[in-house]
Order: structure tokens, then sequence, then C-alpha cells
């Protein structure tokens, strides 16, 4: 198997086994004279537990999945289109999916028999709002290989960097299209069956407060979302200082387990010895008694 296949494979491995299975893989490649797949199989960083769980997501529930996925395309086109009706069912939906399937990924584990506590809950929605928000976060995604979690903040691409183990290269960021239901676009063009009318005119006064009430709304919104940004900001230095925490203590725990079994090997060892030197002891005692009956025969020769 190339990186890509032993990857796609590690990344859904219960998480116990990540750490062992990655090095047994990356021996098994140098013993194939596979240097540069060796190297890059042991460079492979063991999973966030969040980040565990959407790959386990991804593999046991991709169509959970892809329900969230194009929920967020559904968002992203009600955005653009400004269906504010739309944009408050959608939203509303989004966070009942996102919270249902989040708490799949802990059956998902429970199926690898992992007892991944709810703390990681949070890592997992945070990622897969991402994925929602940007197309590039959702490929990322559905790779299944991911390392640690997502964050959307406001209207910037979801940083992507060191994200995702092995090969993978985000999409291109393709041209917004308006959906085809042949219906113009243009204005004053009538589709089949529809009729042009001319506009109406409105008086200044209204028109001027329409467009007070609308700079005030523009204002209210870039301060939420100013708010919102910071708040995020925030969270994702918390999730990120977390799962970096989780994953030194993982190691420190697979370290000290090795530790313990070279201590058994070593006290293992050492009883061995013990036995030897005690046989040790036996024949020499025998020897020196041997030798003070074969020196008093002598002596009583001598006499």
């Amino acid at each position: 198997m190339d990186l890509l296949e032993q990857a796609e494979a590690l990344y859904v491995l219960p998480l116990d086994r990540f750490t062992e299975a990655r090095n047994t893989a990356a021996k098994q490649a140098r013993r194939e004279g596979a240097n540069d797949l060796a190297a890059a199989l042991q460079g492979l960083p063991k999973p966030a537990a969040a980040a565990w769980l959407v790959n386990v997501l991804v593999d046991r529930r991709r169509n959970e999945v892809e329900q969230v996925l194009e929920l967020g395309a559904s968002l992203r086109e009600a955005q653009d289109s400004l269906d504010r009706a739309q944009l408050h069912a959608l939203g509303q939906q989004r966070q009942r999916l996102l919270t249902a399937v989040a708490r799949q990924s802990l059956d998902a584990a429970a199926e690898l028999g992992q007892n991944v506590g709810t703390a990681a809950l949070p890592g997992v929605e945070q990622t897969l709002r991402a994925a929602l928000a940007d197309p590039a976060a959702a490929a990322a995604v559905l790779t299944g290989r991911l390392v640690r979690t997502l964050e959307a903040t406001g209207w910037d691409p979801v940083d992507l960097e060191s994200a995702v183990a092995g090969p993978f290269t985000p999409p291109a960021a393709g041209e917004a299209t308006a959906p085809d239901d042949g219906i113009p676009t243009d204005p004053g063009v009538a589709g089949p069956g529809r009729r042009t009318s001319e506009p109406t005119a409105v008086p200044a006064h209204r028109r001027k407060e329409a467009d007070a009430r609308l700079a005030a709304a523009q204002d209210a919104r870039r301060a939420a979302e100013e708010t919102a940004a910071g708040l995020q900001q925030k969270s994702r230095r918390l999730v990120v200082r977390r799962d970096g925490l989780t994953a030194s203590i993982e190691d420190l725990e697979e370290r000290l387990d090795a530790l313990r079994r070279e201590i058994a090997d070593v006290d293992a060892e050492a009883a061995a010895l013990d036995r030897e030197a005690a046989s040790a002891d036996v024949v020499l005692a025998k020897a020196t008694k041997a030798e003070e009956a074969a020196s008093a025969q002598v002596r009583a020769l001598n006499a």
C-alpha cells in the first residue's frame, strides 16, 4: 500500500492502537527498502481525540456527514440569495443536525471499543461547522485523515495548515453560479409565462428611512461578527491547547507503558541472574568443601 492508503487505514484505527500500528507500518516499509515511505509513515502525527472522532464518523457514518455538508451548500446558496427566511430555517436545522451527528461519533467510537468522553464533542461540532462554511474544509473532513480540529472564523477561509495527514490538495475555489431554473436574471426580461412591469416610484423620505435602517443593521451585523470572531478565536486557542495537552498526555502514557515493560524485563533478567548466582554459590560451597577434604587428606599423608 502507498502512503495515502496506509494513512487512511491508520487514522480510523482505535486511538490507543495508532502509535503501535504506525511504527509497525514504518518498520515494515523500511524492511522492504521503501525508506521514503517509512520516513513519511513515521512522521504521521497521532490525531487529537476530536479529530479522530470526525475521522471515525466519516468512516462509519459517511451518509450523515454528507448530509451535514449538503446543508452547508444550501446555507451558502441562501446567503448568496439573501433569503432570510430560508437562512433562519437552515440555521435551526444546522444546529440540530450538528449536535445529533457529533453525538453519533461517540457511538461510532464505541463500536471500536473506544470510550471517548463528551469533552471532545465541542471539537467535533466545531470541525463540522467549519466544513459547513468552507468547501475546502469539507474536502479535508471527507479524507478521514484529520490530525486536528478545524474552525471557521468569520468570512476567512478555514486554516487547513497541517490539518490533514498524508497528501491533500484543497479544491480550488469555484465561481458561484446561479441555479439554472430557466428564469432570466436580467431586469426587465420576462421568462416563459412571466410579465414585466414598470417599477413604481418610491418617495424620497421612504428611501432615506430604508437606507438608515439598512446602515444600522449593517453596523450591528459587523459588530456581532467581530464579537463572534473574537470569541471563536479564543475558543479555537483553547481547543488547540486542549488537543495538544491531550496528545501529550497520551504520548506520555505510552512512554510510561514502555518504561514499565522495560522495568519488567529488567526485573525478570535480574531474577534469572539471582537464580544463577544461587546455583553458583552451591557449586562454590561444594568445591570448597571438597578442597578442604583433599587438603586434610594431604596433611594426613604427610604427617
